[in-house]
């Protein structure tokens, strides 16, 4: 099972690998009174995980004095928001870095159905609510309208356990480039690889993706996230990837940077 260690001190999550071009207002924080923009097509070889499924991270910025009783309070008001408005959204969950950055304090992770449901419900909040929460918020919580980034998962496994509001697991970003002589051809040798030893190993509580960022993205080939259930999971990730085969047919396809949060579910 594949694991990477932290890379701490990096040009941070993001950052390095460009910003979109036209960022969406989103439902988690100081909110901007503009139109949700078109995602673009750049569509993969591969077919979409879940139809068109689509994920939104978008950076937030806390005040210093922020309690874990405050942000349970935004959370709590958030979805009530939410679910008065009749959102068609999947979910949502909230990731705190285990690195060090002055970019942000937590990234807010909202999952739409389609790029349909995307847009109604940006378009919604933006003439409906976005100015009431700004005001609830009070400067508790805020962000910057240009660092909401949208994700398309593809293909990969999905060996995770369901994770229940409240509920933590352990997501890896990893933004990579090609080595000289690789190319996509490569990374589908690798996944193929890859897939067969987790159908063969134990591979419970454990997924991942291949995310196809909805915006220019700069310095990377390709982006990869791992998800752990738990730090069970990571640990026997890192025992079976550590050393193996795979790892060295990794690294000689790839170098990347490695980004690793503690995210916790706030909405199913």
């Amino acid at each position: 099972m594949k694991t990477f260690f932290v890379v701490v001190s990096l040009t941070l999550f993001l950052t390095a690998c460009g910003q979109s071009d036209e960022p969406a207002a989103v439902a988690a924080a100081e909110v901007a009174e503009v139109a949700a923009p078109e995602v673009s097509e750049t569509p993969m070889q591969s077919s979409a995980a879940g139809g068109e499924l689509l994920v939104d991270y978008i950076w937030n910025n806390t005040a210093e004095d922020m309690t874990e009783a405050q942000m349970a309070g935004i959370i709590d008001g958030w979805n009530a928001r939410i679910d008065a408005g009749g959102y068609n959204m999947l979910g949502a969950n909230v990731l705190m870095p285990q690195f060090e950055t002055d970019d942000y304090d937590l990234i807010w992770v909202v999952m739409w159905p389609s790029s349909e449901a995307r847009e109604a419900g940006w378009a919604d909040w933006n003439a409906n609510q976005a100015d009431d929460w700004t005001a609830e918020l009070a400067g508790a919580m805020s962000y910057e309208p240009e660092n909401v980034y949208t994700f398309k998962p593809t293909d990969g496994h999905d060996g995770m356990a369901d994770i229940a509001v409240g509920g933590t697991f352990h997501p890896r970003f990893d933004f990579c480039a090609f080595n000289e002589g690789q190319d996509a051809a490569s990374l589908a040798a690798f996944r193929a690889e890859y897939d067969a030893s987790l159908v063969e190993g134990e591979s419970n509580n454990y997924g991942y993706y291949l995310m196809e960022p909805q915006f220019d993205l700069a310095d990377a080939d390709f982006v990869w996230l791992d998800l752990f259930g738990d730090e069970a999971a990571v640990e026997a990730g890192t025992a079976s990837w550590s050393g193996s085969a795979l790892e060295a047919s990794w690294e000689a396809m790839a170098t990347c940077e490695n980004f690793a949060f503690l995210a916790t579910a706030i909405r199913r």
